[in-house]
């Protein structure tokens, strides 16, 4: 058996996810989806919960959805794709995954993921000199990537169009990450169609999801129906207001910002460099999240990383624990599969949380629990549902 598998977030499932399963090659029996749960790498809750997202992909070809865990998940672009690939390399037979680009060149996503694995000398200096006039870290890895791959022919100014572009980034890494762990997972590079991932223009057969969640989020949510192969639950959930509530999750996160200490802020993952201080102070002088975080924001820290910090001091992911999961291989959770495949469960339930008794077997990891059981917490809360961390049940073709 071959199985191929999708990194993704389905946030909201779309017309161009649906594609991109169509064009699964025929030499795979099966396709995983590794899908990111509550909360998302944008920093952010997802419009919609896991569960319907989950049950729109079974419904859509997946034979199965596991859940990304939300350590990864909320991570940024290359602890995103090196916790998926992670997850990939304890599901026995996957030996594809499929990606989409922005770019017509995917072979050059092979050369960049090369060049920037097995950098030499003269990438690091490049890399340290750009740093050191002040460019942001992706700016620097950039150049230093241009400069490497001119060397071997490429135009510089394409490769650092291709590096300018989201979802090429994450190809780049899953490829690296494939390479680190030396595993043989083949990856089927896809041209993403339609308009680009951050794109919130709605013209076209195929809008992105940040354009799809502006429709849905709009005084006419029903615009977005061509654009979603599933529509009935998730206009449901919108309708009867049970999507995410942002304005919420901002006003939790600032009160959360301002009650912490100043140490509570330092031990956060991504927070150094006496970042706190600004946090802690600005969370004092403004009136909301977004006033705090454009006030903070600089060339060092860029909004995405301010985003990921409030999150962080949201679910108690701090440096700590972040090492420790790190170095373990945190359990996943299986949150669909189709009634053909769960013969499947058998050969990955020492790694999986199949049904809610299975928490009771990974007592050991009790401390990364704490962060998922928070995470439902709050997404409960800003979705006006019950928690559901301990009643969620596992979806199949049909819903048991």
């Amino acid at each position: 058996m071959k199985i191929c598998a999708v990194i993704c977030e389905y946030n909201p499932f779309h017309t161009g996810h649906l594609y991109q399963l169509t064009k699964i090659p025929a030499k795979y029996d099966k396709t995983i989806c590794v899908m990111s749960g509550n909360f998302v790498q944008r920093a952010e809750p997802a419009i919609i919960g896991k569960q319907i997202r989950a049950e729109t992909a079974l419904n859509a070809g997946a034979d199965m959805v596991i859940e990304n865990p939300v350590i990864n998940a909320v991570a940024n672009g290359e602890k995103f794709a090196n916790g998926a690939i992670k997850i990939l390399s304890r599901l026995p037979d996957v030996k594809g995954l499929i990606m989409s680009c922005e770019t017509e060149q995917t072979d050059l996503l092979d050369k960049i993921a090369d060049v920037q694995l097995n950098s030499d000398n003269s990438f690091s200096d490049t890399l340290k000199e750009s740093l050191s006039r002040g460019q942001k870290y992706a700016a620097a890895l950039s150049e230093a990537t241009a400069a490497a791959l001119k060397k071997q022919g490429y135009d510089s100014e394409t490769v650092k169009s291709v590096l300018n572009k989201p979802n090429n980034l994450l190809c780049i890494e899953y490829i690296k990450s494939i390479r680190k762990y030396n595993l043989d997972i083949s990856p089927v590079i896809l041209k993403r169609k339609g308009n680009d991932y951050n794109s919130t223009s709605v013209f076209g057969n195929y809008l992105s999801a940040t354009a799809i969640r502006n429709i849905l989020l709009s005084d006419s949510p029903t615009e977005a129906t061509p654009y979603l192969p599933e529509t009935e639950k998730i206009l449901d959930v919108i309708c009867r207001g049970k999507n995410a509530d942002y304005a919420l999750y901002d006003a939790l996160s600032l009160y959360n910002l301002r009650t912490a200490s100043k140490t509570q802020l330092a031990n956060l993952y991504d927070c150094g460099e006496g970042l706190e201080h600004s946090l802690y102070d600005n969370a004092r002088l403004h009136e909301d999240m977004r006033q705090v975080l454009e006030s903070v924001k600089s060339k060092r820290y860029t909004y995405a990383r301010l985003k990921r910090i409030i999150l962080q001091l949201n679910l108690g992911i701090t440096k700590e624990v972040m090492k420790r999961a790190e170095n373990e291989k945190i359990p996943f959770r299986v949150l669909a599969v189709k009634n053909d495949f769960k013969f499947y469960l058998s050969e990955i339930e020492k790694n999986a949380v199949i049904r809610n008794s299975d928490y009771d077997k990974f007592q050991e990891y009790e401390y990364y629990f704490d962060i998922e059981k928070r995470a439902s917490a709050l997404y409960s809360t800003i979705t006006k549902t019950r928690d559901s961390f301990y009643t969620d049940r596992l979806i199949t073709d049909k819903i048991i």
